[in-house]
């Protein structure tokens, strides 16, 4: 049994990088392991025995045991408004004497099964009795088996929709020592790589991520109840009067309500014709061993399920509180950042959307906390380092701008002679520079060097 259980344990061990939280991995690796373990012990017949034997009146045994087997079998089931439990209720238990259960036995059948036989199993009137049948019982470990491959489903659609990204990300820095190339050339790769703008990408990984836990809500809450309700005749609302029967140690009352879902003595039937061809009914009544080991493993799926249900309603609630509440993933950031001051994580976290944050904190539970403590600083000093230098770019562009208007302003637009007198005035340090205008002479008629001014002033008589 070890041998057939132990290479689930490998299955359960943990991975260098993880991809999953807490409350998935419970969802989607413990609840298989387990589910995958019942259905080992169901499978073997060696610690168990035959799974059904039945007697009859007939000789051909095997024979009957295999049709019970392969037809299935059937129980009487109680009914909770009867006269047998409406005198039971109305009655002490003082008050019973040997003609009160002659007449009772008498008047209703229904009691007659429940004290002779077994529960669920005695006289019936053919076409008027009802009938459960045990449509499960061939099927249990399929069940469990289904189970398991229902619950795998997310865990391998979110493997499929990462891929290995995380891993890529976080290869080589894990432990706890690590080489100092390694860690700087890691160090520099991660800076750069959230620095770029993968928002949108991201954002999408962290929408996946999502999908998959209500998935898993999903599954646990509504698909797990469904199944397990029709698949056991009201497994859900029968089976919580057999574990309320386990605190107070009533072995009776659980044996009884236990045996409403998981008996452990059935009812089959079976035509044998004569030799002229009529036909008579052979009552067989069968053992159903299995069920012992049924209303064990189920018992504890009962609780098992709950619980995972539970934290799956209590995770979404959890997830819908990080999308919309940016400081509490700031506050979360900061469990992973010991000793950085608050004001740079919300630095870092003022450009950065919900996805950014997801994946921000999955690097941080896979990587060497001093590293990570180290990149964080690292997108801190380059944040600051670019708003510096798109504030000063922007100075620049506002004094350029205001320079060019001032050149093309025709009301301040001054000669070429000399420098301003009022910016020489507030610069009295600054030497002036006095720019000539250069003098342009001209030829007269008479070969007699004339100035430009007495040149126009001619010209003008």
């Amino acid at each position: 049994m070890y041998a057939a259980v132990k290479p689930l344990s490998k299955y359960l061990r943990q991975k260098t990088v993880r991809i999953y939280d807490p409350i998935f991995t419970l969802h989607s690796k413990c609840t298989i392991v387990i589910l995958l373990t019942c259905t080992i012990l169901l499978s073997a017949k060696q610690y168990f025995g035959e799974p059904i034997l039945c007697i009859s009146t007939s000789s051909h045994t095997e024979y009957i045991q295999s049709y019970c087997w392969t037809m299935g079998t059937y129980i009487l089931p109680t009914e909770s408004n009867s006269s047998a439990g409406l005198f039971l209720r109305g009655l002490p238990p003082a008050d019973f004497n040997r003609s009160d259960l002659r007449r009772l036995m008498a008047r209703d059948q229904q009691f007659v099964r429940i004290i002779s036989i077994a529960e669920g199993v005695g006289p019936e009137k053919r076409g008027v009795t009802k009938r459960l049948y045990l449509r499960y019982y061939q099927w249990v470990f399929m069940i469990l088996l289904f189970q398991s491959l229902l619950f795998y489903l997310p865990s391998y659609l979110w493997k499929v929709w990462e891929g290995h990204r995380m891993a890529q990300l976080c290869c080589e820095v894990a432990g706890a020592i690590i080489l100092e190339d390694t860690y700087r050339t890691r160090l520099q790769m991660l800076t750069k790589y959230f620095r770029a703008k993968f928002s949108s990408i991201h954002c999408c990984y962290a929408i996946k991520y999502t999908f998959c836990e209500m998935l898993n809500l999903l599954i646990s809450q509504i698909l797990n109840f469904w199944l397990m309700d029709v698949v056991f005749n009201g497994f859900w609302h029968k089976y919580i009067h057999a574990l309320a029967a386990i605190p107070v140690y009533d072995w009776q009352l659980w044996n009884m309500m236990s045996s409403r879902v998981f008996p452990k003595v059935a009812k089959c039937e079976m035509f044998v014709y004569g030799p002229s061809g009529s036909p008579n009914v052979l009552d067989i009544l069968c053992v159903l061993p299995l069920n012992i080991l049924n209303e064990k493993i189920f018992a504890v799926l009962y609780v098992w399920f709950l619980f995972i249900a539970m934290l799956s309603a209590l995770n979404i609630l959890y997830r819908l509180a990080l999308v919309f509440c940016s400081h509490l993933r700031l506050q979360l950031l900061r469990t992973h950042l010991r000793g950085m001051p608050k004001s740079h994580v919300r630095e870092v976290l003022s450009t950065a959307g919900y996805g950014d944050w997801f994946v921000l904190m999955g690097v941080s539970i896979n990587v060497n906390p001093t590293l990570f403590r180290e990149l964080v600083e690292q997108l801190y000093t380059e944040l600051m380092e670019e708003r510096a230098g798109l504030h000063a770019s922007s100075s620049k562009r506002q004094l350029s701008s205001a320079h060019y208007t001032t050149n093309n302003n025709p009301q301040e637009h001054r000669s070429i002679g000399a420098l301003s007198p009022t910016h020489a005035d507030r610069n009295p340090s600054v030497p002036t520079l006095t720019l000539m205008a250069p003098t342009l002479n001209l030829m007269g008629s008479n070969n007699e060097i004339v100035s430009i001014d007495r040149f126009c002033d001619e010209s003008q008589v």
